[in-house]
């Protein structure tokens, strides 16, 4: 039963290999090829050795025996001539993963369905990507050595079994003692293995908060906590890397007696085959030669187990944000034009929660305002991002020109969506990029949306203009420019539907009124604006309390 759990458990990151080294099928097969072509080289040299012995014990120096010596340095050189393109091979394969992850993250990121990601800090989430690096590191050993001991000591074994029969005994002996320790030992080594990763990000984890709310700690020096709290979290990965080790300590361990025993074994065996004249000196020399190389590739395989813990715990932790379900989306487009928008007796809980919206019934025309109002904690933004189609476990109807707001295409609907939350930020790149997100839209607007919202000094603060580089997080740029920014990424495109969480909020009074006043002139998209200003929502179209 144990056995069953542990195949279980090892087969799915297992299964996640099979799938990435797939997509790496020629290469890998290249590989494999030049490892065939080097053990059967390397098969080769204890033959010629042997070859050289008997020459050099029947006291002559010939042709054949010089030709021999060539031949053994050739093959010599051959075997390290195909290990380089194994290498370049490899190279190749480490780039392609690097590269095929990245774009992966790049392209599920903005997809993941939000709804199943609340519980989640992505930016945490997202370490998980450095994952590649050791998977780049663990594939390298992987596919370089593994290849090359396995060959290395199946043509070992077949040619020891060409010189005696008891030879084949001792082979045989050998593969079935070295697939024991590997079986024993691989679950509980991925296991250990996992918990050191799930430890080991933990830390980074903190020390990433910390880094998040560093002015915190700055202003409290006589706080412990980021030191106790880093104490708390490298305990338990020393901890849990020691369990590992302990694994691979065994595993070494074992290896060592097998290796013991081997060589004794061996060499007693051949001793005995030399001493009964069932083989000569040559071939006792050419055995003792392919059983050291017999132990070398069984090291080298013991030793790659490390790795291999590595290679299986990275493609899993890769699994964790691959893994986290992308939005569910419906087929029809949304046609750019001011939308018609229904709520009928829409009821909205977090996870199971005590409802945030119970019974919200409203209705706006093409082209109208609806103000929502309310206390905090009263749903204003849940109910916001149920018309973003991001929450879809609602009971009720939500529809957007009579149709349900689930049968639209999602890229398509939000395409002719301007949106401005309070969370959203600009990111790190230039002026143009956050306000247009590499979206074809007229760059002219920029001026016109300007000039309405009476930011009249608002390229005074980028010299550069569109090109000007953004910081992170808005970085040296005060809240207001920010907002600027968003407001202006919002209204760019011309969207049909508006979602704006109070716009003006952190503007001086005179841009603030301004945003009004082009809010409630502005009839080419149905507009909620999430605010409860008393004065604004009076002259809204119509108002929702919540």
């Amino acid at each position: 039963m144990s056995e069953s759990r542990d195949e279980q458990f090892l087969r799915k990151p297992l299964s996640r290999l099979w799938k990435i080294l797939r997509l790496e099928k020629e290469e890998i097969g290249a590989i494999y090829f030049y490892a065939i072509l080097a053990g059967l080289i390397q098969l080769t040299i204890p033959l010629g050795i042997q070859a050289i012995i008997n020459f050099v014990l029947a006291g002559s120096l010939s042709t054949s025996m010089i030709v021999l010596i060539i031949m053994v340095v050739s093959g010599v050189f051959i075997d390290g001539f195909l290990q380089v393109k194994q290498m370049n091979l490899i190279e190749r394969v480490q780039q392609k993963v690097f590269v095929r992850y990245s774009f992966l993250f790049a392209a599920r990121i903005p997809r993941l369905d939000m709804s199943k990601i609340d519980k989640y800090y992505l930016p945490e989430l997202i370490n998980r990507f450095f994952d590649t690096v050791v998977f780049q590191k663990s594939i390298s050993k992987i596919l370089l050595d593994v290849p090359t001991a396995l060959i290395q000591l199946l043509f070992g074994l077949i040619l020891l079994s060409l010189y005696a029969n008891l030879f084949i005994v001792f082979s045989l002996l050998v593969v079935l003692i070295l697939i024991i320790i590997i079986r024993l030992t691989a679950s509980q080594g991925l296991k250990t293995s996992l918990e050191e990763s799930n430890f080991k990000y933990g830390v980074a984890a903190w020390l990433q908060e910390l880094a998040r709310v560093f002015k915190t700690f700055h202003f409290a020096p006589g706080s412990n906590l980021p030191l106790k709290k880093t104490d708390e979290l490298t305990h338990a990965y020393v901890t849990s890397r020691t369990e590992h080790f302990k694994i691979l300590l065994f595993q070494y361990w074992t290896f060592i007696i097998f290796k013991v025993l081997i060589t004794a074994g061996m060499l007693v065996l051949g001793g005995l085959l030399l001493v009964n004249n069932e083989i000569n000196v040559g071939q006792f020399v050419a055995a003792e030669i392919v059983i050291l190389s017999v132990i070398a590739a069984i090291e080298k395989l013991i030793k790659s187990l490390d790795k291999v813990y590595d290679l299986l715990t990275s493609v899993e932790k890769l699994g964790k944000v691959m893994d986290k379900p992308k939005e569910i989306s419906g087929t029809l487009s949304l046609p750019s034009h001011p939308v018609k928008l229904t709520f009928k007796n829409v009821n909205f809980a977090y996870n199971g929660d005590a409802p945030v919206l119970s019974g919200v019934n409203f209705e706006i025309s093409n082209g109208q305002m609806l103000g929502i109002a309310g206390k905090d904690g009263s749903g204003k933004s849940t109910l916001a991002r149920l018309v973003t189609g991001a929450y879809k476990d609602f009971t009720g109807q939500i529809e957007v020109d009579g149709i349900p707001i689930l049968n639209y295409d999602l890229e398509s609907y939000r395409d002719n969506m301007g949106i401005m939350f309070h969370d959203q930020d600009v990111f790190d790149g230039s002026l143009g990029e956050n306000i247009f997100l590499e979206r074809n839209y007229d760059k002219n607007r920029i001026g016109q949306l300007i000039e309405a919202f009476g930011f009249n000094s608002f390229f005074e603060a980028f010299p550069n203009g569109l090109d000007e580089q953004l910081m992170p997080s808005g970085k040296r740029m005060p809240v207001s420019l920010v907002r600027k920014i968003l407001l202006l990424r919002a209204f760019v495109h011309q969207p049909g539907l508006m979602i704006l969480e109070e716009p003006w909020h952190k503007q001086d009074e005179q841009s603030a009124e301004r945003i009004k006043e082009y809010l409630l002139k502005y009839n080419k998209a149905t507009t909620l604006v999430l605010t409860n200003d008393p004065h604004f929502l009076s002259q809204c179209d119509r108002v929702l309390y919540l």
